[in-house]
């Protein structure tokens, strides 16, 4: 008698979803409480109030769709965090509410939602504001009151205004550190890091996907850098700047919409990192990893076909 047994987990592996929500939420705290010290409360304004209306939503929705709500599980207080970190501090109290709305509502609840999305939904609403209201997500230091004590200009648009040769103006100690202008977890490069190292030690999350996410980027930003060093920056620059570490630990990263065999994280990570530099190098996008994570969601179904087929295993009954 013959019995297929698939690679899917077959025992609880006593994980929750309250508990891998606690776990990347710690993952983001000290990057909250770093960017609270940049911004002050033009940051603590965002946070709270994607945290508020991501509540907020999911029971709203939970009510239409007659759902029970579950506030308590973690998922909306993270998506909402998450959301708030890729958003300037100065962006509008209206572009922030219509934008965490949308991630609750299209990036995730109209596919199902918990765990049946199939697009991250920070990137989803992301996507949407940026594609809608561009303006609205540049940084306006006019309007804050804080002296960062760094270039006030953001260096993936001095590198696509101004080509390379401009921004070597930028240290790479000092991108490392968080000194650059754009979204709120922009200035927490460092602490991002951590909070991906904690959700590797804790295994939250794996090491395939942010690792070929480096490595993705890294390779095809040397290759731009190989046929023009002055109008393609330098590997790391690429790294170091942007939205790369919050994609490579948290975005990309996301359950439902990213690979669980290790050959399809592997690719995943490395599209992920590829279409990155694409997009900064060849589109008109400044940051392509919201674009590029969203792109390899697509192929995630046929990614997770690479894994091994079934065995066939051999029972012997005992009549």
């Amino acid at each position: 008698m013959k019995l297929l047994v698939s690679s899917s987990p077959h025992w609880h592996s006593g994980s929750s979803e309250f508990k891998i929500n606690r776990d990347f939420i710690i993952g983001l705290i000290p990057a909250v409480i770093h960017s609270l010290y940049f911004f002050g409360m033009h940051a603590a304004r965002v946070i709270s109030l994607c945290i508020a209306i991501a509540i907020l939503s999911e029971i709203l929705i939970m009510k239409v769709f007659k759902k029970k709500a579950d506030p308590y599980n973690g998922s909306a207080v993270y998506l909402g965090i998450l959301f708030a970190m890729l958003l300037p501090p100065t962006t509008p109290y209206w572009v922030v509410i219509f934008g965490i709305f949308l991630t609750v509502f299209i990036g995730r609840e109209i596919f199902g939602g918990l765990g049946s999305n199939p697009f991250s939904p920070v990137l989803v609403g992301m996507a949407i504001l940026e594609l809608s209201w561009p303006i609205h997500l540049n940084v306006n230091l006019s309007s804050v009151n804080y002296n960062l004590g760094f270039d006030c200009h953001s260096p993936l648009t001095a590198l696509k205004s101004a080509g390379a040769d401009y921004t070597s103006k930028f240290s790479l100690f000092e991108l490392g550190l968080g000194n650059q202008v754009g979204g709120i977890g922009s200035v927490a490069i460092l602490f991002i890091i951590l909070g991906g190292i904690y959700l590797l030690i804790r295994k939250v999350i794996r090491w395939e996907i942010p690792l070929f996410f480096a490595i993705g980027v890294v390779g095809m930003a040397a290759i731009f850098r190989a046929i023009d060093p002055h109008v393609f920056a330098c590997p790391w620059f690429h790294l170091l700047t942007g939205n790369v570490m919050i994609g490579m630990f948290f975005l990309s990263t996301d359950y439902s919409s990213s690979p669980y065999s290790n050959p399809g994280k592997i690719i995943f990570g490395l599209g992920c990192g590829i279409l990155t530099v694409l997009f900064r190098a060849m589109s008109v996008h400044e940051d392509g990893v919201i674009y590029a994570i969203l792109i390899m969601n697509l192929f995630t179904p046929m990614l997770d076909k690479l894994v091994r087929r079934p065995k066939e295993l051999k029972l012997h009954i005992l009549e």
